[in-house]
């Protein structure tokens, strides 16, 4: 357990101010120009058939996946073999260049941040796939070369027991009052704050920021760290996000969440690597994992949903309320900051 240093906020204070300050850097539009792969699913069927199996980076635990898996393969029983290997952010980023580079090929899919995202697809190691015509509905497709899987939604948690009624934090400025000084943890994670001050202006995120670090809460690198701290009650509140508190209420914890508005968000999306040896068995599985019954399976597997595919748990919550998203290439700078 740590406390925030002054240090750390300082890159925090700064980082915030780079964000808003620097340029883009390079967009997917000066990617490599390369044609849509405009296959129907009976298509992308028919050569999955042929294919046979999948691989994919991903960064859930590979219980969940054979979770997963075993629903597809039911639904699609012609896949009859697949592999995942749980690599997560930066991981993920040597990983699909180190192999690009020296001309490997061991996976199909890769599934990340945009900000990874967007640096793949710059670098010409994605596909472009045009997902309308593969039958994706419009709300999953983030661009040319990626489509929604998941979301990471940061939340205000609480533990039910110490935290009651009025008390109940609403709005991010509450977490600010007094009497939490020294009483929270949070995971400390440059995306909503590099969020939040795209839409609150330099001037509000700067101010909210130094005052939140005068709070002299834990910080963790970890989401699992800070669900437990909630769970156990060794700190009432934390900023947290949504689908750690949900998997420790499963599990009979004694937390809950308020949804701070705006609600800073950040999408996991998928791309199929320019190089991958089984295209179609790639497409049909994010094909199937964009629709209802696969994004349900997904969802219950590790409480983390796609809230453009109706019916999903996340598309309940997360819905109607209103969203913040920054753009990868800014925040890429930001968190460089304050990972030093």
């Amino acid at each position: 357990m740590m406390t925030i240093a002054t240090s750390s906020g300082e890159l925090v204070r700064l980082g915030v101010i780079t964000l808003l300050l620097s340029a883009p850097t390079q967009s997917l539009l000066s990617a490599p120009t390369q044609s849509l792969a405009a296959d129907s699913l009976d298509e992308v069927i028919a050569g999955a058939k042929e294919e046979g199996r999948v691989s994919l980076y991903e960064g859930q635990q590979p219980q969940a996946w054979a979770k997963i898996m075993a629903e597809f393969q039911k639904r699609y029983p012609f896949v009859t073999s697949y592999d995942q290997e749980r690599l997560v952010a930066g991981a993920t980023v040597t990983r699909v260049i180190t192999e690009a580079r020296a001309g490997v090929s061991n996976a199909d899919i890769v599934a990340s941040g945009t900000v990874q995202m967007g640096d793949f697809a710059a670098r010409g190691l994605l596909q472009p796939v045009d997902w309308k015509a593969l039958g994706i509905p419009e709300k999953s497709v983030f661009d040319r070369y990626t489509a929604v899987g998941s979301m990471f939604a940061y939340v205000i948690g609480y533990n039910t027991d110490l935290v009651k009624g009025a008390d109940i934090p609403k709005e991010w400025d509450d977490v600010l009052n007094p009497k939490w000084k020294g009483q929270g943890s949070w995971w400390f994670n440059p995306q909503p704050w590099a969020t939040l001050a795209g839409v609150w202006g330099e001037g509000r995120a700067v101010s909210f920021l130094d005052r939140l670090l005068a709070q002299d809460w834990r910080l963790s690198r970890s989401t699992a760290a800070v669900s437990a701290w909630l769970s156990s009650g060794e700190t009432p509140i934390g900023i947290v996000v949504l689908h750690r508190m949900q998997a420790a209420q499963s599990k009979g914890a004694p937390v809950g969440w308020t949804f701070a508005d705006p609600v800073p968000v950040q999408l996991i999306t998928y791309g199929i690597l320019k190089e991958a040896k089984n295209p179609n068995a790639a497409k049909l599985l994010i094909h199937w994992l964009t629709t209802p019954e696969g994004a349900k399976v997904y969802e219950d597997a590790v409480y983390r949903g796609n809230p453009y595919v109706e019916g999903t748990e996340m598309e309940r919550l997360i819905g109607s309320r209103n969203i913040a998203y920054h753009e990868g290439e800014r925040l890429a700078e930001f968190k460089s900051m304050t990972q030093k």
